[in-house]
């Protein structure tokens, strides 16, 4: 049942049925009355993105994220962060006046 779940076809087709069960609501909330062929559209769209977020997911591309390349010159995530000892605690302060209302 599991594998089914994680099927990249399954998925994109039950965002699609809570998607247009979500716009058939605002549909009859908001009094709209959608035709089947916008229903139609809204579906089709919401299956390819949905169906483009779940590939680009799975692609080895976005998962390789130990260290950043940046011309040939690894960069370490954490270093470009700042410490708390680094932050500088001076704040601006803005003298605005007094309102006259």
């Amino acid at each position: 049942m599991l594998e089914y779940l994680n099927n990249i076809y399954i998925l994109p087709l039950i965002s699609t049925i809570l998607g247009i069960t979500l716009v058939y609501f605002y549909d009859k909330f908001e009094k709209k009355q959608y035709t089947s062929a916008i229903y139609l559209r809204i579906a089709i769209l919401i299956y390819i993105s949905s169906f483009s977020t779940f590939y680009l997911s799975k692609c080895s591309f976005f998962l390789n994220n130990s260290n950043l390349q940046s011309g040939g010159y690894s960069i370490d995530p954490q270093s470009m962060m700042p410490q708390a000892n680094n932050l500088n605690t001076h704040l601006e302060q803005f003298k605005t006046g007094i309102p006259t209302f």
